[in-house]
């Protein structure tokens, strides 16, 4: 374009400008809520019948080039009456503000509020403003933006709430302050649930899609009145609720891996496997042969770029006279296909003298995941009259993963004379696991006169996981030269035994809950007394059942060359017990848990400004479990224990003003072991052995917690505080070296350790732009035993000050926010940081496993079109950020003779890297 077209353009744009300041004015003010006095965020500004403008995140609006005459502005926001004003707008800025009061609909017996969405920001905000405990809590609508579709993934927004991932990255199981995911239990509308894991209490967060969600809430100081085996905290999923009128949501997606689109996708297909083992078919005596075995689970199929899908639906209304009787079912259906490279070495048995750490094996590993969910909810209420209410809630919730994996193992040891040089080893895996939870929960609430009232719920739930037919082979071939150095390969053989293995569990619970309250005034002042308890009684089954079958030999007893076709000719059995699976392991154990709990808890309204809600929780626990194992040779193959605890508990509650609070916790908590850390078993794990420890003790924690609160308007909060926890016989996970035999991991009491830090939250809107932001800074210590490799090859016993087992000194997430209300577009950039931890604890001083600081970009972006949908796009994962797992060592890697691939840090030694690639999702909206 020429200087004088371009010189022309300016002109007329400048022109218009100028016209538009001199003849058009400016409408301009703040949306508030009457009763609240705080900004309503979303409320629409009529001009001559003509949606105009709508009020953004700080309640402020603003309306443009309005020509100089007079007008009606109409306000309108759902739940508040309409506010008509008549207004003349000159050529320059006029204020004009609303103040809407409330409408509501007033029925005989019922009064129903329709300004109440418990699905918004601000319902989630005053959750935390008005909780006598403390907590922090996250809004659907708020959840609706965010790049996640997982509980899981939401959970590491929250504040001092950090992940634990799958192999192929998803986010699973969450640490809250520090506290490893053992040291938290999981709620579903209040109600502890309990996990299909097979060897833990706490339950997989990824199993549960985030568009199921009322509210989630993490509680971080527990009150009487709440179950106490949560140190760390107790996370609450409120699922959808009835709506006051019909409403319908739908949603489709789909999306794709950017790993898969670069590196292509294989599976095999789960309806090959066998569900049941020989065993279970024909009974605990069968002798199978190889023929009862199938190998089509290492076929796998090819595809260049499948894509995810993401189904959503819920429709919910009340109905009868008088709105008594709410109905709402939710659905929701996640596939996704993902993959993952990684690096792994493992550790010898030994570390070098001086404690420097040693390898045996470098894997490298290709995994092609496809992991499934699908989860259905209905909840039934019904207002039997203002003083009685029942209702029935039902969740099924199911994951399915199939997984491939590829592992190339290059032995650090054996035969190897350089690099690419030695025996390496082909290691194939198919493996399929199904998990499920169910919950049923009948409840009644009932006033039974002007001062007591009694809750209620019978509560039935089922968890249950299997993985059959989990499959491992593996081939072996050795590289070196010759004398004329030429490279040389020797066939490629079946190596080690084909690994079948069937295992199964379900976890069952009956629980009873009743809650009295009893409400009077003291010096007129609110004062509510409450007592109750539960009894929950839980039956816990798991099964266990391995094959091994030996690869066929020459007769002269030479490894036969793999022609790379699985078949049942090619493998036999070595002796008929070995054919009968694995009747005797610890491993097929029955168990039960008996829980009986009772508190006292008081409720005081001190003055206007303070209040105190403290008691005592009593918690009697009796476990008792026995294996198919001959107790009389192995100690603690039948077992039982039981055990009281007392947890008091105190909360206090200062308002500095209307919109500060002050508050002061303390609480005490235990954790209970799993049923298998308790079961005397051994197995064959994937990079360590795995024990039980029939000798564990449950550990118990006394918190303290301290929080100053301040919510200015609209959405807008700071909230700074700190917390304090000194923990008991704290349990971790340890690697465990017991002569020449393989790394052993298992469950240990070690000790007393602390556990501090502080947490800060913050909100901060300006029209249609907010951040959101928090950070915690956590540091907890433990001292323990450990052994130092000396010069002379002797392990000298020592001790060694570390955090907790997956504590990160410093977590952080930054949200940076844009809302268009007009033009119905959203966009989120969301940022998380998690500093390193410990993953695995090593009894060698020096020598634990830290997994390095990671930082994970997420983007989300939603533009509303049409009347009722909307359009939206999630990608996570921006940065492709590896986890890394490294020992804190000097590393003797990096060059000459002892390099090894990967090894780039001087500081730091590489123990695992895995990359998992870009996820971008896109799909469609519908609400009615």
């Amino acid at each position: 374009m020429h200087n004088k077209n371009i010189f022309l353009l300016t002109l007329v744009l400048f022109i218009v400008s100028f016209f538009n300041v001199i003849y058009g004015g400016e409408i301009k003010g703040k949306i508030i809520d009457s009763t609240t006095n705080e900004p309503i965020i979303g409320a629409t500004i009529f001009l001559t019948n003509k949606a105009f403008g709508y009020s953004g995140f700080d309640g402020s609006y603003s309306i443009k080039n309005v020509p100089e005459g007079t007008y009606k502005v109409v306000c309108s926001n759902m739940g508040f009456a309409d506010q008509e004003k008549t207004i003349f707008v000159p050529t320059s800025i006029v204020a004009l503000n609303f103040i809407l009061k409330e409408k509501q609909t007033s029925l005989k017996e019922v009064v129903i509020a329709a300004k109440q969405n418990k699905e918004g920001e601000k319902y989630a905000l005053n959750r935390e403003k008005n909780s006598q405990n403390i907590l922090n809590a996250i809004s659907a609508k708020t959840i609706q933006l965010l790049p996640d579709i997982t509980t899981a993934a939401v959970l590491q927004r929250m504040s001092g709430v950090s992940l634990e991932r799958t192999s192929n990255g998803e986010a699973r199981f969450a640490i809250i302050r520090g506290m490893d995911k053992r040291y938290n239990y999981t709620l579903v509308n209040g109600i502890k649930i309990p996990s299909p894991d097979d060897k833990f209490r706490y339950v997989p967060m990824d199993m549960f899609p985030a568009d199921l969600l009322e509210r989630l809430e993490v509680i971080k100081a527990l009150t009487p009145a709440m179950e106490g085996d949560a140190i760390g905290g107790a996370m609450d999923l409120i699922m959808k609720n009835a709506p006051n009128k019909l409403t319908i949501t739908a949603n489709l997606a789909t999306g794709f891996s950017q790993f898969i689109s670069d590196n292509g996708y294989e599976n095999f297909d789960k309806n090959v496997i066998n569900s049941k083992s020989p065993a279970a078919i024909n009974g605990p005596s069968y002798i199978a042969t190889p023929n009862d075995f199938t190998y089509k689970n290492f076929d796998y199929n090819k595809k260049s770029l499948p894509l995810n899908t993401n189904l959503g639906f819920s429709i919910g209304n009340r109905f009868l006279k008088d709105k008594k009787l709410g109905v709402v079912v939710a659905t929701s259906y996640q596939n996704e296909l993902k993959g993952t490279n990684s690096t792994w070495f493992k550790p010898e048995n030994q570390p070098a003298p001086g404690n420097v750490p040693a390898f045996t094996d470098l894997y490298s590993r290709r995994y092609n995941t496809n992991q499934t969910r699908f989860g259905v909810h209905t909840k039934l209420d019904y207002i039997l009259n203002a003083k009685n209410k029942i209702s029935l809630y039902n969740v099924y919730l199911k994951s399915e993963e199939t997984q491939n994996r590829k592992s190339i193992d290059t032995s650090l040891s054996i035969g190897r004379s350089g690099v690419g040089t030695g025996n390496t080893y082909k290691l194939y895996r198919s493996r399929y696991i199904k998990q499920s939870i169910y919950n049923s929960t009948l409840q009644g609430e009932h006033q039974l006169n002007n001062h007591l009232s009694t809750d209620w719920s019978a509560v039935y739930s089922l968890a249950k996981s299997a993985t059959p037919d989990w499959s491992e082979y593996q081939t072996v071939e050795r590289v070196g030269y010759d004398i004329d150095h030429n490279q040389t390969v020797t066939p490629v053989v079946l190596n080690i035994p084909f690994k079948r293995i069937w295992m199964d569990n379900s976890d069952r619970d009956y629980a009873g809950y009743l809650n009295l309250k009893y409400k009077r005034e003291l010096f007129n002042k609110p004062m509510v007394i409450s007592v109750g308890g539960l009894y929950r009684s839980k039956s816990r089954n798991n099964n266990y059942d391995e094959y091994n079958l030996i690869p066929n030999s020459s007769s002269s007893g030479e490894a036969i060359p793999y022609d790379g076709v699985l078949s049942p000719d090619k493998f036999h059995f070595n002796g008929d017990s070995a054919a009968q699976g694995s009747p005797n392991n610890a491993l097929n154990y029955d168990a039960t848990e008996k829980i009986a709990a009772y508190y006292f808890q008081d409720d005081i309204q001190i003055n206007d400004k303070f209040s105190i809600l403290g008691g005592l929780r009593i918690e009697n626990t009796a476990q008792t479990w026995k294996t198919a194992q001959d107790a009389t040779i192995i100690a603690g193959a039948i077992g039982s224990i039981t055990y009281t605890d007392y947890l008091p508990s105190i909360h206090f509650k200062y308002k500095l003003s209307e919109k500060e609070n002050l508050r002061f916790s303390y609480f005490s908590a235990i954790n209970r072991p799993g049923f298998y850390e308790y079961i005397p078993f051994k197995i064959d794990g994937e990079d360590f052995n795995l024990s039980g420890n029939p000798n564990l003790k449950h550990a118990v924690a006394s918190n303290f917690d301290f929080r100053y609160e301040l919510f200015p308007k609209g959405l807008d909060q700071f909230l700074i505080g700190g917390f304090y926890k000194n923990i008991q016989n704290p349990i971790e996970s340890a690697i465990l070296f017991s002569g020449t035999s393989s790394a052993t991991l298992k469950p240990i009491n070690f000790g007393t350790a602390t556990n501090y830090g502080v947490e800060v939250n913050m909100a901060k809107y300006f029209g249609k732009f907010g951040v959101s932001a928090n950070y915690t800074y956590t540091y907890s210590k433990i001292t323990t035993s450990k052994l130092f490799y000396n010069s002379s090859y002797v392990s000298e016993e020592t001790t060694q000050t570390r955090p907790l087992q997956g504590q990160s000194p410093h977590i952080a997430n930054v949200s940076l926010l844009y809302k268009n209300q007009k033009s119905g577009l959203d966009v989120q950039l969301a940022y998380v940081y998690t500093g390193k931890k410990i993953t695995l604890v090593s009894p060698y001083k020096d020598l634990d496993y830290w997994q390095k600081g990671i930082s994970q970009l997420d983007f989300s972006i939603e533009k509303k079109a049409f009347k009722y949908f909307t359009f939206y796009s999630k990608i996570t994962n921006l940065l492709n950020t590896p986890v890394i797992v490294q020992i804190l060592q000097p590393n003797i890697y990096t060059t000459g003779n002892f390099a090894l691939p990967n090894q780039t840090d001087p500081n730091r030694v590489t123990v695992q890297k895995d990359l998992y690639g870009q996820n971008f999702t896109f799909g469609m909206r519908y609400k009615f």
